[in-house]
């Protein structure tokens, strides 16, 4: 057993002391008054980590997923499938909830899965990206295979990613909106339509300047349409390759509040160099970066939130919107609980230091070793 003793909260708080579970039968009191407590990150768009994809459909390897994501400081995520046919679609889906269900009563740590996400299969065929091209539908299929989804798993859907110029996608917007967190994604759509979009209840824009129409000073697209309509949230791949740290900078100071950091991690996250697959793409990665096709273009992310967030830090943004945009914008933003307490006994809290880095990680009343120090 372990107490941590002289706990800083990000907002100014005290804590005197908590008890949590380090595996060993000793007792020894440690002193945490150096660092940072905040609350575990929420990653909302994630496809895997150490060697398991969600698209892959298996149990086993998604529960191992959520057990070892606390280790990069993840309390909450959604397992986020790619494109995929209806069959793979479900299977996964079947998948998830099984994992979310044998993490019930899981004595470990482990971050908790908030819902499934689907990132297509509705969007557009010329911004698919690493996308499957082969498994894009219209929207009326997309309404065939949420129905089925919500049949077989109640509840478990919570986002889903379309291209708002596909033919029907906004109506799909509109009948859906109160039940699902709807995302512009891999879209070729301009400001108009985007606005029409979130006037129709979209509520999210998918990693903010890829896979979409550029912002240009007279064509400004739809980051310009989530800017002027001052009800969206942006996610925003961090990781130094999808988006260059002065647009990240100017992005914190111009959606001040309206950020979720993101990871959009592949499989290859955490795992050696090599060639990965991502739903059915050959993806290479190296150096930190992800390479796919001839010209070499970014398949998803390495990366991993907490890395993210010392990056954010080095690149001149404030403490404060990096560990808003890590936790609690997207915790509002999805209606998720992000488990954190320490009354209950089972705290779910980061420790960092100065410098935003991951020093310290309590998931579930349990210590977890940060990935960066395996």
């Amino acid at each position: 057993m372990l107490r941590l003793t002289n706990i800083r909260n990000a907002d100014g708080s005290l804590i005197s002391g908590i008890d949590v579970d380090d595996g060993k039968e000793t007792f020894e009191e440690r002193d945490m008054s150096e660092l940072l407590a905040v609350p575990g990150f929420i990653d909302s768009h994630i496809h895997g980590s150490f060697g398991f994809d969600v698209s892959d459909g298996i149990t086993d390897d998604i529960a191992l997923l959520a057990q070892k994501l606390p280790s990069f400081g993840v309390s909450v995520f959604l397992p986020t499938l790619m494109t995929l046919d209806e069959q793979r679609i479900l299977k996964a889906a079947e998948a998830v909830s099984n994992a979310k269900d044998r993490l019930k009563t899981s004595d470990s740590a482990f971050a908790l899965i908030a819902g499934l996400r689907l990132e297509g299969p509705c969007l557009s065929p010329d911004k698919a990206a690493a996308q499957n091209p082969g498994c894009l539908v219209n929207a009326d299929r997309l309404s065939d295979i949420v129905s089925k989804i919500e049949s077989g798993f109640p509840g478990l859907l919570k986002m889903i990613d379309i291209a708002p110029e596909i033919g029907g996608a906004i109506d799909l917007v509109k009948e859906y909106k109160d039940r699902y967190i709807f995302s512009l994604a891999h879209s070729d759509c301009g400001y108009e339509k985007a606005m029409e979009f979130f006037d129709a209840g979209g509520r999210c824009l998918t990693h903010a300047l890829n896979a979409m129409r550029p912002c240009l000073k007279r064509d400004p697209g739809p980051l310009g349409a989530a800017f002027d309509h001052k009800d969206p949230y942006i996610e925003v791949i961090c990781d130094g390759h999808h988006v260059d740290q002065t647009v990240l900078r100017m992005l914190f100071n111009l959606f001040e509040g309206r950020i979720a950091v993101i990871s959009d991690a592949m499989r290859a996250a955490g795992m050696p160099d090599g060639t990965y697959d991502l739903g059915g793409t050959e993806v290479v990665s190296r150096g930190g970066r992800t390479y796919f096709g001839p010209s070499g273009n970014l398949a998803g992310s390495v990366s991993y939130l907490s890395q993210e967030a010392e990056r954010l830090f080095s690149y001149g943004i404030s403490k404060e919107p990096v560990i808003r945009a890590l936790t609690k914008t997207p915790e509002e933003r999805l209606n998720v609980g992000t488990a954190v307490s320490c009354s209950d006994g089972n705290p779910d809290l980061n420790f960092v230091d100065d410098h935003l880095r991951l020093k310290c990680v309590i998931s579930r009343g349990r210590l977890v070793t940060p990935y960066i120090m395996l």
